[in-house]
């Protein structure tokens, strides 16, 4: 049974949806993110214990090695610094989820008020029309036995 709120409800619940997929996906790639930086501080570990290692290099090498290191510094920082920025957008888009969820919970309790009060006004006719029935039934049953 259709009620003026069903569009709302409808509308709320899409959006709530889509919240959630773009929160789905932020947490995917702040997953994938924590993993890409892991995996930065792994080979800079690495590569430090190798420079600790190798003091037979040649200083050219090491300049390369502490170069690379340097890079490695910078992936990372830019890891950490996306990492923020998608704890960031991850509250908010809780919080905008939390905020859709109220007024859904809010159109779908008047949407349950609606049909509730509909349920009732078709039971109140119902019973109406069953004691009328009783009613007009006792009548007929009184009238035929006066006529008798």
């Amino acid at each position: 049974m259709a009620t003026k709120w069903d569009p709302l409800v409808l509308k709320y619940k899409r959006r709530n949806e889509r919240e959630l997929a773009r929160l789905a996906n932020l947490r995917r790639h702040f997953r994938e993110t924590e993993a890409n930086r892991d995996k930065v501080a792994e080979r800079q570990q690495h590569f430090r214990q190798q420079l600790t290692v190798s003091t037979r290099q040649e200083i050219a090498d090491w300049r390369v090695m502490k170069t690379f290191l340097a890079d490695l510094d910078v992936l990372r920082n830019n890891c950490e610094g996306q990492l923020m920025e998608l704890r960031e957008l991850i509250g908010r888009a809780q919080q905008q989820n939390q905020k859709t969820l109220q007024v859904l919970q809010k159109y779908e309790h008047l949407q349950q008020q609606t049909l509730d009060t509909r349920r009732v006004q078709r039971e109140r006719i119902e019973i109406d029309a069953i004691d009328e029935w009783a009613v007009q039934s006792y009548a007929r049953a009184d009238l035929a036995r006066d006529l008798h």
